[in-house]
């Protein structure tokens, strides 16, 4: 077995408690909050509440594909659901952003779902979320040539490539 990795150091910087309103959808109500607090990366602590709705993908077999895998079609969920948890990472490129988010929930027969969260489809009743900002390290997304999809790059400032360890 090997191991192989990518990463950066870097420390916290502000953390912001939030909740995010009826009617906004969960990764652009993410997103705001950093725009507005001036935040380029960031790690989602903790992301829990009730949904309207929400669409999401999630890996299926794929003989075809260089690493055996595909994201599914869209799943698209009506609420009410119950957010049971929510993860990921914030990350800034060119001025956009591009947030990595995962979770799950479970609908009103206590079925539960999940998988990589779409923007603009995951629409809140209520949801409370934790955010800390992470400095001297940006967060990118970008397309790998290993997997062929885009992937997390964790960029420390002042290197033009990620720390690694290969054994």
């Amino acid at each position: 077995m090997s191991v192989r990795v990518n990463y950066g150091i870097g420390s916290f910087g502000k953390v912001i408690s939030a909740r995010l309103l009826m009617g906004t959808d969960i990764i652009e109500g993410i997103e705001a909050l950093c725009e507005e607090n001036k935040i380029e990366s960031a790690t989602i602590i903790s992301c829990i509440g009730s949904f309207q709705k929400s669409s999401f993908v999630y890996l299926v077999p794929d003989e075809t594909s260089h690493i055996k895998v595909r994201f599914s079609d869209v799943v698209e969920k009506e609420g009410p659901l119950e957010f049971i948890q929510g993860s990921g990472v914030v990350c800034k490129r060119d001025a956009q952003y591009e947030t990595h988010f995962h979770g799950s929930m479970s609908d009103q027969w206590g079925v539960v779902s999940g998988g990589h969260f779409i923007k603009g489809g995951n629409i809140v009743i209520t949801a409370d979320v934790v955010l800390a900002e992470v400095q001297g390290i940006q967060h990118i997304r970008q397309l790998d040539d290993e997997t062929g999809h885009v992937q997390f790059y964790p960029l420390e400032h002042g290197l033009d490539l990620p720390r690694k360890i290969e054994k």
